[in-house]
This record gives structure tokens, sequence and C-alpha cells, in this order.
């Protein structure tokens, strides 16, 4: 259960943890109305917590919260759409191509050679500021993004990170599942074309593989396009229900990274990413959500920004699945306007 507070009150709970360094997250899940806030308090109930895991599933954060408080959305000032966002006063910007443009043709290369069949790369981009509006960007990606995790968490080692991910990992309760699979994007007037339809079979295949192990029914939904901002991108929604409830951990670990974030074969994949994309992912498609003993709703960290609040610098991060099919201009282009995704809802001074 969770308790209803004003807006102000929930502005207060965001500064006193912030200041005494404590661990919090304030989230909306996709379509719901209510902005829910966890703090972390050093308790061992079975209560419900926030989990926030890393890619290379090496940190792992838990927020266990004394209480659970929820904001109305429509209690929200809407007013925040007069600031001016980083995008719109810096529609020039431009980020250095030419070394994830060579990534991308060395896993091309990589792949027609038959080591791969799909690996999914990423890059960065740093962006200086001075005043940063917090509750304004995060105010414009509910309204930007309804079918959206949106979510802003600290904690004092990593410092703030700010998300609105459009893909469901797991989502389970007693011996019910639900699991995404989101991969192929396209912007503008652009069609659908064989490379985005492959790419995402090979995350279909993959799922399809890993449930084959348990007992119980299998519902595959028909691939439909969903949208976010400017972008499209291909989801299709598995369900599978057991005869006898599993170990859902076992799932997630066997689950995370999916090729939509990696890429297939999953160890020949991360191998290459690891060697070749040169640096960390961070908590970057790691994962987030809300967990409840064996009950999980779990959402892959994408479109993310890192807030370094200390060094006025901000990280964002963006990747692209690449097949045979690639071309790497587009691929280039795709990272760059999922980039613009959450850059263009970012609210500065």
């Amino acid at each position: 259960m969770s308790t209803e507070i004003s807006v102000f009150s929930l502005y207060k709970k965001i500064i006193k943890n912030y200041y005494n360094h404590n661990n919090f997250v304030v989230f909306k899940k996709p379509y719901d109305k209510k902005i829910f806030f966890y703090s972390h308090y050093n308790c061992s109930l079975d209560v419900k917590f926030f989990l926030i895991q890393n890619f290379k599933h090496d940190h792992t954060i838990k927020i266990y919260p004394k209480n659970i408080y929820c904001v109305d959305i429509q209690k929200l000032d809407k007013k925040t759409n007069i600031f001016p966002s980083f995008w719109e006063k810096n529609s020039s910007f431009l980020t250095d191509s030419c070394k994830y443009k060579k990534l991308i043709k060395d896993a091309i290369e990589n792949i027609k050679k038959g080591f791969l069949k799909k690996v999914v790369l990423s890059r960065f981009i740093k962006i200086p500021f001075r005043n940063f509006y917090f509750k304004n960007t995060f105010i414009k990606l509910i309204h930007a993004y309804p079918n959206a995790l949106i979510s802003l968490w600290y904690n004092f080692h990593y410092g703030f990170w700010m998300g609105c991910s459009p893909e469901l990992l797991i989502e389970c309760h007693n011996k019910k599942l639900k699991i995404s699979a989101l991969a192929g994007t396209i912007w503008g007037s652009k069609k659908w074309t064989k490379k985005e339809t492959e790419e995402h079979k090979i995350v279909i295949k993959y799922i399809l593989h890993l449930l084959k192990s348990y007992k119980g029914s299998i519902h595959i939904e028909n691939t439909k396009i969903i949208k976010i901002g400017h972008l499209k991108h291909l989801e299709t929604l598995i369900h599978f229900l057991f005869y006898e409830e599993p170990n859902y951990y076992e799932i997630l670990n066997c689950l995370h990274p999916t090729p939509s974030i990696c890429g297939y074969p999953k160890k020949k994949s991360l191998d290459f990413i690891y060697k070749n994309e040169g640096y960390e992912r961070q908590f970057y498609t790691g994962y987030i959500g809300i967990v409840h003993q064996n009950n999980m709703e779990l959402y892959l960290n994408l479109r993310c920004v890192k807030i370094k609040e200390d060094k006025k610098e901000m990280i964002l991060y963006a990747g692209s699945g690449i097949t045979v099919d690639s071309n790497i201009y587009q691929e280039y282009m795709e990272t760059e306007n999922k980039i613009k995704n959450i850059l263009s809802q970012l609210v500065f001074k």
C-alpha cells in the first residue's frame, strides 16, 4: 500500500534524502497516473523494494522503503514546457561519429565472417551544464512519454540517473510471466525493412528458447509498432503460464542481457562489446524496477542520462543493433535519434 502526499511533500522528501546521502527513487510506470517514491530504510522486513542492477551484474542497489508514497500526476504543474530544453537551445549539437562508425564496420565484418548474428553497440556523449531543473525535466518526460517507465534515482556512489525506458524486461506474478521482445527502430518517414524485422526475430527466438526449459503454456501476441516520441519500435509481448511457480530470479539471470541490448550468441556478443566498445556502460542497459518476494516488474534502463552534479556534467547513452544488413550511417543516426529522445526533454535555465 502507498500513502498519497502532496507535490510539495514529495519535493521535501527528495531534498532531505539527497542531503542525507540516502538512496531514493522517484518513478512512474507506463500509463500509470501516479508517481511513486521509495527512500531506503535499513530494515529486513519482507517488503517491496526497488531493484537497480548494472549491465555487468556486478553492482546491485536495493532500495527498501519504510513507507511508499505516491503523488497524482494531475496535481503536477504542466507549465514546465515554457522552459527551453537543451536541444532547442543547441539544435546544431553534434557528436564525434568516426569512432562509433568504425566500431559498427568492425562488427559487420565479424558478422559476415559468421562469428556473430547480432551485436548491440552503444556510445555516450557528455554535455556540460550549469543549472539543471530536475523537477521540470521529470515532468516533461512524464507528459512526453506516457507509455514509458520514467525514473529518477540517486545513490551517493553513482550519482543521479534519469531515464524514460520503453522496454519491459520481465513482469511476473505467481505462475504468470510476461516478457517484451523489443527491437528494430525507425524514425521520420523511414519504412520498415528486412533488417529491422530480422533483428526483432532474433530477440523473440532467444526468449522462446529460454522458456522451452519450463513446463507451461505460451501465448505470443501479434507484433505491433510502439511510438516513443519520434521513434518507432517493433514489440512482441510473450506470455507464459507455468504449471508450477518457478524461480523467477533464475529466469531473470538467464534472460538478461537479451539480444535487444547485447546480441546473439550472447557470450560472443558480450566478448565483442567488452573488447571493443571502449567504455563501461555501468547502469545503462541494466534493469530497474519493483521486486516483492518472487514477483517482479523490471524494465531495461534505456534512454537514460547520468547526472554528475559535482562535475556539472551529464552523460547520455544510446545503442543500435548491428546485423549483416546494417547500414553504418543509419545505425549511427539511430543512436543520434535515441539520444535526442531524452536530450530534447532536458530543462535548463
